[in-house]
């Protein structure tokens, strides 16, 4: 297994065949490349949907200070847990828009009525679609990727409930650039909880799996099922440092830098040449 590492200690665990060899040629461009398309998860990857979320939350807590004195960051903070826990166990495809507060509503026994839940639902949606965080270096490399006559391909999961991650990718600002972009169980009937998601992008991208290199940030999800599919894996660790751990799946490159795609293109060129 081939292991990228750019920092660091934790990346050092596994095991590693080879070190990656260097920088990409002049160009970039590779000579009898193997891999002939790479597929981006979404979610902390191509954003940094964890700060965005943060962020949506504070923009409603704001609201709710404005409504209701007595509520301050210890209590909506414990609120909120509780009311993840509870969102988290529901299928995603029988949740709304409306669901987390109307949750919200009955773990803070606050008099949240229909109108404010409608106010606080439209804040948080609204933060975030329109203030994405985006991950730094994302519109160079999907640039220099395509320059490369890469096959680009995006796959990420259902979302908090049905509807909002299409709407967020019709936000997002680098949608020409991708050749498919799939929603699991929405697109296509499968969840990205299974390996067949990852085989059907590849086949939509007329691609093999085994020319295909998957990036993204959770390993029992993206690693696990990528490389079940036949694929070769990068575990993008800028944001979710820890998540490593709960993969049966070792991933074949760990990066924390989006740019650095292009020594682990130049690493499997050298190793599958």
């Amino acid at each position: 297994m081939l292991t990228l590492s750019l920092r660091s200690s934790a990346v050092e665990r596994l095991p590693c065949k080879q070190k990656v060899a260097g920088p990409a040629p002049v160009g970039g461009l590779f000579y009898n490349m193997k891999i002939k398309g790479i597929i981006f998860d979404f979610d902390n990857t191509l954003i940094n949907s964890s700060k965005t979320i943060d962020d949506a939350n504070k923009s409603v807590l704001n609201k709710m200070q404005e409504d209701f004195e007595t509520m301050d960051l210890k209590t909506f903070d414990s609120i909120l847990e509780k009311v993840q826990k509870r969102f988290d166990g529901l299928d995603p495809m029988k949740r709304h828009r409306r669901l987390f507060y109307e949750l919200f509503a009955e773990e803070s026994g606050l008099n949240i009525d229909e109108e404010k839940i409608d106010v606080y639902s439209e804040i948080f949606e609204s933060h975030l679609i329109n203030r994405m965080e985006f991950t730094q270096g994302v519109e160079e490399t999907l640039d220099r990727l395509k320059k490369m006559n890469l096959k680009i391909g995006l796959l990420t999961g259902e979302g908090l409930y049905p509807g909002l991650k299409k709407r967020t990718l019709d936000k997002f600002d680098y949608n020409g650039k991708f050749d498919v972009k799939i929603i699991a169980r929405d697109n296509i009937p499968e969840s990205k909880h299974s390996p067949e998601a990852f085989k059907k992008t590849a086949a939509m991208l007329k691609l093999k799996t085994d020319e295909v290199l998957f990036i993204g940030d959770t390993p029992h999800v993206d690693i696990d099922n990528a490389k079940e599919a036949g694929m070769k894996t990068i575990l993008f660790d800028s944001y979710n440092e820890e998540k490593r751990k709960t993969s049966k799946n070792k991933p074949d490159f760990i990066i924390e830098d989006m740019q650095d795609i292009y020594k682990v293109l130049y690493s499997l060129d050298q190793e599958l040449a």
